[in-house]
C-alpha cells in the first residue's frame, strides 16, 4: 500500500546505474543515501568495480562512488576508493558496499566481506579520497566520530575513528550492532561468539566509554531516529514488544511505554520528524514523538518507510485483529 504523494521527478529516471566492470551480485548494493550539501541536494551511492588490468599494470577492486542530481537524474561526481590487492583473492561471501553517511561534506563509505572490510572518507566537494582505513565497516557516524566494526570472524569488536583524518579514538568495545542513541551516544548490543546471551550497553561515541542509560542491562533492544531530533528504542527480545522509550538529542528519556504503564505497547515501525508509527492489536496508530501520546488512533497503515513524499507499508487485515502482516 502507498500512501501520500510521490516526488515531482522519478529519483532515478534516466540515470544510467549499470557498471560494465561492476562485480558481485545486485545483493551486495545498499539503499542510496540523500545528503543536503552546500551545492544542494544529492543522491550518493556505491558500486563495487573491478578495474582490468593493463599491461604490467595488475586488476585492482575498488568501491565507485557517485553523487547525482536528484531532480534531473544527471551524475555529477564520482570518486573511485581502491581496495587493497589482497581483495583481489578475497572470498566474496557476504561481500557488501555502502554508503554509511554523510556529514558536512564527508561522506563514509564501506566494503565488507566476511572476513575483511574498508572504510573510507571521501571529500564531497573536490572528490578527493580523504583517508581509508583497511579491516574495519562503518556502523554510524556522529559529528566527530566514524564507529566501526572490527571484522575478524575470530570476535566482534566495535572502535571509535576520528571523522577528519580516520586515526583511532577508541577501542575495544565488544559487540556486534550498533544504534545511535541522540547525537552523540550509541547503544551496543553485546553479543559476540564468547557472549552469546548478549545484553545492552548504551556508550559515549567519541570516547567508548559506558553511560547511564534506562537501556543498559537487558538484551533485545534496538533503536530508530526520527531523522530529526528524536531516538525510538524498542525491547522485543522474543517475540511482541516488551517496552518503548523516546530520547531526545542529548540522550535524555522523555517519556517510555512499558506493561505496567497501563498502556497497550505498540510495534514501532518507522519514525519520521516528530511522528511515531506503529500498531497493537487495536490497529495501526500514530503517537507523538515528544509526549508519547496517541496522535492518531486510528491510521491506514502502520508503515515501515516514511518520508516527505509518501508512506508504504501493509494494508491492515479485517478485524478483529488489524495488526499489519509483518
Amino acid at each position: 500500500m502507498l500512501t501520500g504523494g510521490l516526488p515531482r521527478s522519478p529519483l532515478f529516471a534516466g540515470l544510467d546505474v549499470s557498471r560494465p566492470t561492476a562485480i558481485g551480485a545486485p545483493d551486495v548494493l545498499r539503499a542510496p543515501v540523500l545528503a543536503d550539501l552546500p551545492a544542494g541536494r544529492r543522491v550518493l551511492a556505491a558500486w563495487p568495480v573491478e578495474q582490468p588490468g593493463q599491461g604490467t599494470t595488475p586488476a585492482r577492486r575498488g568501491i565507485e562512488l557517485v553523487s547525482a542530481d536528484p531532480q534531473t537524474a544527471q551524475t555529477l561526481t564520482t570518486t573511485t576508493v581502491p581496495l587493497p590487492d589482497t581483495w583481489l583473492e578475497a572470498s566474496l561471501t557476504g561481500f557488501t558496499v555502502y554508503v554509511a553517511g554523510v556529514v558536512g561534506t564527508t561522506a563514509i563509505v564501506s566494503a565488507a566481506a566476511t572476513d575483511t572490510a574498508l572504510t573510507a572518507a571521501v571529500d564531497l566537494t573536490s572528490g578527493r579520497l580523504v583517508w581509508s582505513v583497511p579491516d574495519v565497516a562503518a556502523q554510524l557516524l556522529t559529528d566527530d566520530t566514524v564507529v566501526v566494526r572490527f571484522r575478524d570472524l575470530a570476535k566482534n569488536e566495535l572502535r571509535g575513528l576520528a571523522l577528519a583524518d580516520g586515526r583511532p579514538r577508541w577501542a575495544g568495545v565488544a559487540g556486534s550492532t550498533v544504534w545511535p542513541v541522540g547525537a552523540s551516544q550509541a547503544l551496543v548490543n553485546l553479543r559476540t561468539v564468547e557472549n552469546a546471551w548478549g545484553g545492552s550497553q548504551v556508550i559515549d561515541t567519541a570516547t567508548g566509554r559506558p553511560a547511564d542509560s534506562p537501556l543498559n542491562g537487558q538484551p533485545g533492544w534496538s533503536c530508530r531516529s526520527d531523522e530529526q531530533d528524536l531516538t525510538i528504542c524498542s525491547l522485543a527480545p522474543y517475540t511482541g514488544t516488551d517496552a518503548v522509550l523516546a530520547f531526545d538529542d542529548d540522550g535524555t528519556e522523555l517519556w517510555r511505554i512499558t506493561r505496567d504503564s497501563g498502556r497497550a505497547i505498540p510495534t514501532v515501525t518507522a519514525a519520521w520528524h516528530g511522528m511515531i508509527y506503529g500498531y497493537t492489536d487495536a490497529g495501526p496508530l500514530v503517537l507523538d514523538g515528544r509526549t508519547g501520546q496517541d496522535k492518531a488512533v486510528t491510521a491506514s497503515t502502520a508503515p515501515l518507510l516514511v518520508n516527505e513524499y509518501f508512506a508504504v507499508g501493509a494494508a491492515s487485515p479485517p478485524s478483529p485483529e488489524r495488526r499489519p502482516n509483518y
